[in-house]
């Protein structure tokens, strides 16, 4: 695609606006820094070699059969001692649900586990945080593995040591997961939930909103009328109803719980961008070169998305980043009032209401409400910074 002289133009002046532009490269930087995410917390080997051959416990979940062993369970905890029994020579013969938990094993880069009749040849790479948003193992050093503090302190004349000692650097939550895992994964999931609704919605808009516009007429009649009803009922109330009835319509995993969600929310979220649009192809369907168009016997969908869309773009550009931070406040406000992801899936409003349910736990609280409040802002200069670029009146 190539873009215009009008359109490198805008690209300039958004450049020349400085917090804009710092804003837009910081929230990238931030983006990339928590995709490989699973690269860095988690409680997984990135890679490891057992008996020759290569795993990768990070991307797929094994069976002990599929690692060389006789029992068909899921490997759910590497850092279990059941795990390092079966590397050690000895196979579990447990349920699955015997199989995690229990204290991790030595080690950090690359370990050789051993240590009984038969054992293994087994390396593996670790992540350098050995926690990701769900794990839970239980800590040999740690007194309490729920709402540990990342500080140390001293209770009832005991020393009680921060749970950075098993490398939790935010603390733990009430269930003793990691929270700076748990706000990573989050914010990624955020700006991906919040991305991805915004183009939906964005191209919802413009279709709805360009067939009303380009039209005119009945369709554009039945069109606000059915919108002004829709948009009357209360989009919270609606959302929370929604989101509560298909919840309880049998297990769901966490991908299928955010996908209903995103179509959930996708219900409502179009209609400011229908009635930008709707505007621009009112005014755009009468102008001289769709006149033109229309007597060359050009196709109307040709005209709609091959001459009036690309100039009537402004609005598109202009309110996607503030869309984009309405869609996140929108998933944080449902994850709050617990009519959003379903625990353990990482979420910033699950730990803003663990944080008000535990006033104590600071470490809860604080980082989440910063992390929260910084994306917020960043997307705020970005957006100003993109409609002052599209503005025409701002110099």
């Amino acid at each position: 695609m190539i873009l215009g002289p009008e359109f490198r133009d805008k690209l300039r002046k958004f450049r020349k606006n400085r917090r804009a532009y710092a804003s837009l490269r910081i929230l990238s930087l931030l983006f990339l820094l928590t995709l490989p995410a699973e690269l860095v917390f988690n409680d997984r080997p990135i890679v490891m070699r057992l008996d020759g051959h290569w795993f990768f416990p990070v991307f797929r979940d094994y069976t002990y059969r599929d690692l060389g062993g006789a029992n068909e369970s899921p490997v759910t905890s590497y850092r279990s001692g059941i795990f390092t029994d079966f590397v050690a020579g000895r196979d579990p013969a447990g349920c699955s649900e015997a199989l995690s938990g229990g204290p991790a094993p030595a080690g950090a880069a690359a370990d050789e586990v051993s240590g009984g009749r038969g054992a293994r040849r087994f390396r593996a790479l670790w992540p350098p945080i050995p926690h990701s948003y769900k794990s839970f193992y239980t800590s040999q050093r740690l007194i309490r593995q729920r709402l540990a503090s990342p500080l140390p302190s001293t209770v009832d004349g005991m020393a009680v040591p921060g749970a950075t000692v098993e490398r939790h650097w935010l603390g733990t939550d009430r269930y003793g997961k990691d929270v700076l895992a748990r706000l990573v994964y989050g914010f990624r999931l955020s700006l991906l939930f919040g991305l991805a609704l915004a183009i939906t919605s964005t191209v919802i808009g413009c279709v709805l909103g360009a067939l009303q516009g380009f039209f005119g007429g009945l369709i554009d009649l039945l069109g606000q009328r059915l919108t002004e009803i829709w948009g009357a009922i209360p989009h919270l109330l609606l959302l929370m109803i929604l989101s509560d009835f298909l919840s309880r319509k049998g297990d769901s995993t966490g991908f299928q719980h955010l996908l209903m969600l995103f179509v959930i929310m996708n219900l409502t979220s179009w209609m400011g961008m229908a009635a930008h649009m709707r505007a621009q192809f009112l005014a755009a369907r009468n102008l001289d070169y769709v006149k033109a168009a229309r007597a060359l016997g050009v196709s109307n969908v040709r005209i709609m998305f091959r001459h009036i869309l690309p100039n009537s773009l402004t609005p598109i550009v202009t309110f996607l980043p503030f869309s984009i931070s309405s869609s996140i406040l929108a998933l944080v406000g449902l994850d709050f009032l617990g009519f959003g992801l379903k625990y353990p899936a990482p979420s910033l409003g699950e730990l803003l209401s663990q944080g008000q349910q535990y006033l104590d736990a600071w470490w809860i609280m604080v980082p989440t409400f910063l992390t929260l409040t910084m994306l917020m802002i960043l997307l705020t200069f970005v957006g100003d910074g993109v409609r002052n670029a599209f503005d025409p009146r701002y110099k």
